[in-house]
């Protein structure tokens, strides 16, 4: 029976059908429902279940219309009595599931609950699993136990790799000989070990010129030693290089190689080392600089059966190496490379056909670092009488290639005398084969410009030799094809008119 109609019987005096203490009892019991009847409101863990909404079914309870004063006070208390043990023994099974460790509530949050829960009745409640703490959607990275061994891992990574020794070094001698020069004569003299003091055995080193002998004492075997007419070097079984003049005084501090000394060449007052570690270094004896530090090998020795047979140094200070594989390099100090000027196995040494363009006299008279490196075998057109079946065309265009490359070749190695040769060489080839253009090109970059102008970058001399003398000597090899008249004409009267000036 809903409370309206036990309010309405109870002041109904026709509805009765009891006796007044039936009707007492009845009242009582209806006004005073049992409290597993009545929805206590939710606090504040509780508020955002599903069950603090209206369920089907069950009646909406209200306050009692008729009551008095103390009934209601203590219809209130027993509301609040079955609201706390219902939150005690419903919510502790959720609280329990969402923390692992209950956390008690203040009193003002209960408080501040109910106010919420007031205040919104009519809006939907939040489901439990929202309530549920968040798990990080990041992987935990585990931490590493063991440090040392990563440290130490770290340590060696970082460490200086061990020299690798591929080039062979020279064996200790007792005593042995090198030939400077042979006119003037100059020749160095090594004797190890020449005598014990204070437990260290000396070895002396005696240079010989024209009749003039100078000696020097070194606390170490010397194992290779090389000498110009400016400089003496000798290189030590504990790693030490000492430099000399002339005339035995000592130019510069013992130097300590990085590596087992494994040939030393002297031309002039340049100095080369080439270590077991195959590693390069150049030095300027007069003005004490380092024209090449330490410049490593491996570029050129790629292949593993590939071994140095040559090494020598110009008399510009420029190293040059010639391998096993036919191969000759020089390392270029301006550039920082490594620059192929010889290579006994290309094709175009061997096809290239230009023996209308030098003269007998010339090609005997040839000398320098390029022939030296590139050997006889470099005659002229050696094999252009087995490829007479070779289109005219293709071979003209080889040996141009060719003839460019031993151009740029004797630049690279500073080599004035060979870089002339050259000159006159392509300057014919081009004559003979009508390149205008090439040779127009040659004569402008000889002649240079004809106004002085600050903002020119033109060098009026190369290796040594002066532009505007090669083009006088160039010149006539053009004159003598009709078909360059013209050309022979316009440079030889501006040439004329610079000299004039």
């Amino acid at each position: 029976m809903s409370v309206h109609a036990q309010t309405h019987e109870l002041f109904n005096p026709h509805s009765r059908s009891a006796t007044p203490s039936t009707n007492s009892i009845g009242m009582k019991n209806n006004l005073f429902p049992p409290a597993t009847k009545i929805e206590p409101m939710k606090a504040l863990d509780s508020r955002f279940t599903e069950r603090s909404k209206v369920t089907p079914g069950l009646a909406v309870t209200a306050t009692p219309v008729g009551l008095s004063p103390l009934d209601r006070a203590k219809d209130g208390s027993a509301l609040k009595e079955a609201k706390l043990k219902e939150d005690t023994s419903s919510d502790s099974e959720e609280k329990m599931a969402m923390k692992p460790f209950p956390i008690p509530k203040r009193k003002g949050e209960l408080e501040g609950a109910e106010v919420v829960e007031k205040r919104k009745k009519g809006r939907p409640r939040k489901d439990t699993k929202m309530l549920m703490p968040m798990t990080q959607p990041f992987p935990q990275i585990p931490v590493p136990v063991e440090k040392e061994p990563t440290r130490a891992a770290t340590a060696a990574a970082t460490a200086l790799p061990a020299v690798q020794l591929k080039l062979p070094t020279p064996a200790a001698q007792k005593s042995f000989t090198y030939q400077v020069s042979a006119e003037p004569s100059v020749y160095l003299e090594v004797e190890n070990e020449v005598s014990l003091v204070a437990g260290t055995r000396l070895s002396q080193l005696r240079c010989f010129r024209d009749g003039r002998e100078w000696d020097s004492l070194l606390p170490s075997r010397i194992l290779v030693a090389s000498g110009s007419l400016e400089v003496v070097a000798v290189a030590c079984d504990d790693r030490t290089l000492s430099v000399f003049s002339a005339c035995g005084r000592r130019l510069l501090p013992s130097i300590l190689l990085p590596a087992p000394v494994s040939n030393l060449h002297c031309s002039g007052h340049f100095l080369m080392v080439l270590t077991a570690a195959a590693t390069l270094s150049v030095w300027d004896v007069q003005k004490q600089m380092a024209l090449v530090k330490n410049e490593s090998l491996h570029t050129i020795l790629s292949g593993a059966d590939i071994s140095v047979t040559q090494s020598l140094l110009t008399q510009q200070g420029v190293p040059v190496i010639g391998l096993s594989n036919g191969k000759s390099y020089c390392f270029s100090a301006a550039l920082e490379t490594w620059n192929l000027i010889a290579d006994k196995q290309d094709s175009l040494v061997q096809c290239a056909d230009f023996r209308n363009c030098v003269t007998s006299q010339e090609a005997l008279s040839s000398t320098g670092p390029l022939a030296l490196m590139q050997g006889r075998a470099i005659s002229a057109g050696r094999l252009a009488s087995r490829l007479s079946s070779t289109p005219h065309h293709l071979q003209q265009g080889m040996t141009l290639a060719f003839l460019e490359n031993q151009l740029a070749a004797a630049l690279t190695l500073a080599s004035g005398p060979e870089y002339r040769h050259w000159v006159i060489v392509y300057t014919r080839f081009l004559v003979n084969e009508g390149y205008e253009q090439r040779l127009r090109e040659l004569c402008k970059d000889l002649l240079g410009p004809v106004h002085k102008s600050t903002g020119s970058s033109w060098e009026p001399t190369i290796l040594g030799q002066r532009k505007r003398d090669l083009l006088h000597e160039v010149l006539p090899v053009i004159g003598q094809n009709l078909r360059f008249q013209r050309l022979f004409t316009e440079y030889q009267d501006q040439l004329e008119l610079l000299r004039n000036k």
